[in-house]
């Protein structure tokens, strides 16, 4: 009950705002016309159905990191500014609970943001084979990014105290893990590309999305992937643990 009671109110404050609302008009707008030009443009509809989808999946997974930064960013370090800590300390919850609850509502806005880019996913990837194994991993795996991404940031929050600061670090985070986008396929084959495509969470994640929509491979051939996403999220949310316990007024 404590944990809900500090989600509904991070939802109330954070999600149910003209800046929450922002974010999935943003989302709207963005997949609006990324599919319209998949679908009209000369060039780009030329891209059968899984390039499409794959390139859809990496944008909404890739949102939703960010949303989850900005988020985190402000989870704490937003409460010291505004001066609300102290009576967060004060309310009868625990600093895991207040964790708890804060994760829940980023999580939150994830679900929000898949569940706007679900009609895109179907039209653009409409008569694809891979569709629905494709929105299955996008919803699996970009919940986990979002974990990842949003315990990290929070974590960092509770131990940098400012959101200017704590914003500008997860920025440079967002952009070290959307590199992969960035790099040709002739980059992303050399030693360098190969070591950011191995550490980076996010590269594994269009990695599999590659694998399975395009290429139509199984989960064995996912494994080994998955598995590093799965280490992050384990170490992100002791991250958040131990950073949380740490929390002074």
């Amino acid at each position: 009950m404590k944990t809900a009671f500090i989600m509904q109110k991070e939802i109330r404050e954070s999600i149910l705002t003209p800046k929450g609302f922002s974010w999935y008009v943003l989302t709207s707008v963005i997949l609006s016309v990324l599919s319209y030009l998949f679908l009209t443009n000369s060039e780009l509809s030329l891209l059968d159905q899984g390039q499409m989808l794959y390139m859809i999946m990496n944008f909404i997974t890739a949102l939703g990191i960010l949303v989850g930064l900005v988020f985190g960013a402000d989870a704490f370090a937003g409460e010291v500014e505004r001066g609300t800590m102290e009576a967060l300390f004060l309310s009868p919850v625990t600093k895991a609970e207040i964790a708890i609850g804060k994760l829940g509502a980023a999580l939150t806005n994830w679900a929000i943001i898949l569940a706007i880019s679900l009609p895109y996913l179907f039209v653009v990837g409409k008569g694809g084979q891979n569709l629905l194994i494709g929105i299955a991993y996008v919803a699996i795996l970009g919940t986990f990014l979002a974990i990842i991404f949003s315990a990290f940031s929070m974590g960092l929050s509770s131990r940098v105290k400012s959101v200017k600061n704590s914003l500008m670090v997860t920025f440079f985070i967002f952009l070290l893990a959307g590199a992969p986008i960035f790099l040709s396929a002739a980059q992303r084959r050399t030693w360098f590309g190969r070591i950011l495509d191995f550490i980076n969470p996010f590269a594994c994640a269009i990695n599999t999305f590659d694998s399975v929509v395009i290429d139509s491979q199984g989960l064995a051939y996912q494994a080994g992937r998955v598995a590093i996403i799965c280490g992050y999220l384990l170490l992100s949310l002791w991250f958040l643990k131990r950073s949380v316990s740490r929390l002074e007024m």
